[in-house]
């Protein structure tokens, strides 16, 4: 065969395949979907499906995908699959959930504020290198979703209020022992006519029945009558029960049971009272699979 036209061949070949990927690439409409995987402890699995509307004939693989979050890896692609004649695209992307609270962590000690970075390498076609890092900047004030509150009680048979728990402000203070240290600053209103002293305040938090943190003070702080004061309680979260709080709260729908159990100290009338001032309870529910599943479609329209 004379050579001139075997090369002409194999390029009028590449120019259909190369028009070929340039328009499959252009009309793929692919359809994309994420699910939760295995859940444990120790890691929390994503599954994620496309299906493309008809093969790239581009042969392509993943070296490494991985999720950073203030600069800790935080997930990883562990599974990939893919195929140049298949429509069907997936891979499992892997969480290391003890990973995730110390990037939380990091987070909060850089002022709630960090980085997500997304770093890729792959090939095409086995020898064309594919490298490429995304970077997003996050900041957002977690701690101020926190805030408990409660009415206050009768003693004494009627005769005196106990102090109303009106607000709740969190500051983060580090961390301590491996345990997580928030300040709470609890300000209470005093509904009686005379002044109350009121110290020991403390408080148990749990989710999903697992304690995970905890609050206490010896301090003691009069509220005048009919006025407020606030009272500091040193505040301690157990990081190491916050995977496990994680895993239970992906099993069970994205729901949790959270419980704050708040108690104090008061003295009235020459008689000492430790009061459960309330169990604060609410459930947690979170759509983050259906987020995922809402950005990834706006991100293929």
């Amino acid at each position: 065969m004379n050579l001139k036209y075997l090369l002409l061949g194999l390029a009028l070949i590449f120019i259909v395949w190369v028009g070929y990927v340039a328009y499959a690439a252009y009309t793929l409409s692919p359809r994309v979907s994420a699910q939760w995987g295995y859940v444990n402890e120790k890691t929390t699995e994503i599954w994620v499906e496309a299906k493309l509307s008809k093969p790239l004939l581009v042969p392509a693989s993943i070296e490494e995908l991985r999720i950073e979050f203030t600069g800790i890896p935080v997930a990883r692609v562990t599974r990939f699959e893919y195929g140049a004649t298949e429509t069907d695209v997936s891979f499992v992307l892997a969480i290391d959930n003890y990973n995730l609270v110390r990037s939380l962590v990091n987070y909060m000690n850089n002022g709630q504020s960090g980085t997500v970075a997304i770093l890729l390498q792959g090939r095409l076609l086995g020898i064309i290198p594919i490298k490429t890092d995304i970077e997003q900047g996050i900041s957002e004030n977690v701690l101020a979703y926190l805030n408990f509150t409660a009415e206050s009680k009768d003693l004494a048979g009627g005769l005196v209020k106990t102090p109303a728990l009106v607000e709740t402000r969190f500051d983060w203070a580090g961390e301590e022992n491996g345990r997580a240290r928030l300040i709470a600053h609890m300000k209470f209103h005093n509904p009686n006519a005379f002044p109350i002293p009121i110290g020991n305040v403390s408080f148990d938090v749990y989710a999903n029945e697992i304690k995970i943190g905890d609050g206490r003070t010896a301090r003691v702080v009069v509220i005048p009558a009919n006025g407020y004061a606030t009272l500091d309680v040193e505040t301690y979260i157990e990081e190491d029960s916050l995977p496990k709080v994680w895993a239970e709260h992906i099993k069970s729908g994205e729901v949790s049971k959270v419980r704050a159990d708040v108690f104090l100290d008061i003295r009235v009338m020459n008689q000492d009272y430790h009061v459960k001032l309330v169990s604060y309870e609410e459930t947690v529910k979170t759509d983050i699979m259906g987020e995922l599943n809402r950005l990834l479609e706006d991100m293929l329209r």
